[in-house]
């Protein structure tokens, strides 16, 4: 299979679409190995997000610099949409876990939808449902803003995140200074 011309029909660069995968998965080992877990289906590990935005709200400021209130202020205006069944056809709507929640849990709820459709094939154009690529590489940098600073809200996760004994080969300032 060619991979790459399935990436093609993103209609998003590769690098912003691997950018957005790598951290988005090494973000959620890190929630795993700091302790953020919770069991799924078959004892299968999951990640627990709710426990994490729960733990770090009172952290979480979206005011804190330029970049970071601009990614928040996009998400949160403009939330990603989840993929539903409407009539027996895929749609989409806004997530109603959003309304009067904690900023952290929007962000995060946000970002896992973003996950979501990019990775259970909600976003792919041509597909019947209405597409914007340049709203697609929005989502996917805006993501990676708001995971970056998730990052320092809790030292244990960014220690898991950059941790060596992980199978990380590069340190936190050359994370940070690439």
């Amino acid at each position: 299979m060619k991979y790459k011309q399935l990436l093609n029909e993103l209609n998003v660069k590769e690098e912003v679409v691997m950018e957005f995968f790598v951290v988005f998965s090494r973000f959620e080992f890190a929630l795993k190995k700091a302790g953020y877990l919770k069991t799924g289906r078959n004892e299968s590990a999951l990640p627990d997000w709710n426990d994490f935005a729960i733990k770090n709200e009172d952290k979480f400021d979206m005011e804190k610099d330029a970049r970071l209130s601009e990614a928040w202020n996009y998400l949160d205006k403009e939330p990603p949409q989840m993929q539903i069944v409407n009539n027996g056809k895929l749609d989409f709507k806004i997530d109603e876990r959003l309304n009067d929640k904690s900023s952290l849990y929007k962000a995060a709820l946000a970002i896992k939808t973003v996950r979501n459709n990019l990775f259970h094939g909600g976003k792919f154009p041509r597909s019947g449902i209405v597409d914007d690529p340049a709203r697609k590489t929005e989502l996917l940098k805006k993501c990676v803003i708001l995971l970056e600073e998730m990052l320092d809200l809790d030292p244990d996760v960014k220690k898991e995140f950059f941790s060596a004994g992980n199978g990380m080969l590069f340190t936190e300032y050359q994370y940070v200074n690439n």
